[in-house]
């Protein structure tokens, strides 16, 4: 009996190897065709809505049927730039990188410095070095990384710092301090590709909170952008912003924090076409005035005012401004 069914086995595996082996990529074409599957009571398909739709007649056959262009956002571009600003004896480093990617980057410049690091707080944002001494002073330098004004920006201040007998910290004189210094080499470190890819600190993340430059909404409903800057450095951001969005400045009062530009959307062409259409076809519904306010300490907002009251036309050019910021 036991042999029987070793013999019914063996042969079974057999069989069933021989089946596995076998081509069976064609074997659907010999299935028999059976009658298709019916559902009684089918619910009828959904309906097909065209949200977009074309008109089906154009009269003329010199139209054609334009889709509108989408409301624009205001959002600030990203070019990856990295730069040193100034403004009177003040210095900066501007880098179009998020401060929770830029903070690892910078402990690893200054680990690497002859100055050292000797303390480091996310929370604040601010790293400050081991104890220099000059002129047999003891110094310190501090290293402050803020959000900047674009969406994903970052700023870099350094501050020179001198210990006074009497626990006051003061600033050390320009002409003795290294904040230049440190700044250049901050630069160049970031410039560095390999010194990058600290990745993204996860301690600094509030530093992402705090964007210097917002859209807001005046008591009267007028769109403004409002900047936690001093005047100094918001009217310096709006020029800047002018120039590099090629928007041509007819007159200005800086004590009044006022900019006369002329402004059209229709800007097609290269440079010099927008520079001789500027001088040349300046027209009266194209003339805006942009206000800078500073309402309180480290505050100030940006206006605009067009005497025709072409609201769109102010709201693209505050749109301009906004994404030229940095």
């Amino acid at each position: 009996m036991n042999k029987k069914i070793n013999t019914c086995f063996i042969a079974l595996i057999f069989s069933s190897c021989s089946y596995i082996f076998d081509d069976h990529r064609y074997d659907y074409l010999e299935e028999a065709q059976i009658n298709e599957i019916r559902i009684e009571d089918s619910p009828s398909p959904a309906s097909i809505v065209d949200y977009y739709p074309v008109p089906e007649k154009i009269k003329g056959l010199d139209q054609a049927y334009r889709v509108p262009l989408p409301e624009q956002f205001f959002s600030s571009g990203t070019t990856n730039e990295i730069r040193l600003h100034k403004l009177g004896e003040l210095r900066w480093v501007y880098i179009e990188s998020l401060p929770s990617s830029v903070w690892p980057v910078m402990k690893n410049f200054w680990m690497q410095t002859d100055f050292g690091l000797l303390n480091e707080n996310p929370d604040s944002g601010i790293i400050m070095s081991n104890d220099i001494e000059i002129n047999g002073d003891i110094t310190f330098l501090e290293m402050r990384l803020e959000h900047g004004i674009r969406q994903a920006s970052s700023e870099i201040f350094v501050t020179h710092l001198i210990k006074t007998s009497s626990g006051v910290r003061e600033r050390v004189r320009v002409e003795d301090n290294l904040e230049e210094k440190i700044l250049r080499s901050s630069l160049d470190y970031l410039s560095d590709g390999s010194a990058q890819g600290g990745g993204t600190s996860l301690v600094a993340l509030n530093l992402n909170i705090g964007k210097k430059a917002t859209l807001r909404k005046s008591s009267d409903g007028q769109s403004m952008i409002q900047m936690n800057l001093e005047f100094a450095r918001a009217w310096a951001a709006v020029d800047r912003a002018l120039k590099e969005a090629l928007i041509p400045v007819t007159d200005l009062d800086r004590d009044k924090g006022i900019f006369y530009v002329n402004f059209s959307k229709k800007k097609e062409g290269g440079f010099l076409s927008k520079l001789f259409k500027s001088r040349n076809s300046q027209s009266p519904d194209q003339n805006f005035t942009i206000f800078i306010q500073e309402i309180a300490k480290e505050k100030c907002t940006v206006s605009i005012v067009n005497n025709k009251n072409n609201l769109e036309l102010s709201r693209d050019l505050l749109s301009e401004i906004n994404q030229s910021l940095s």
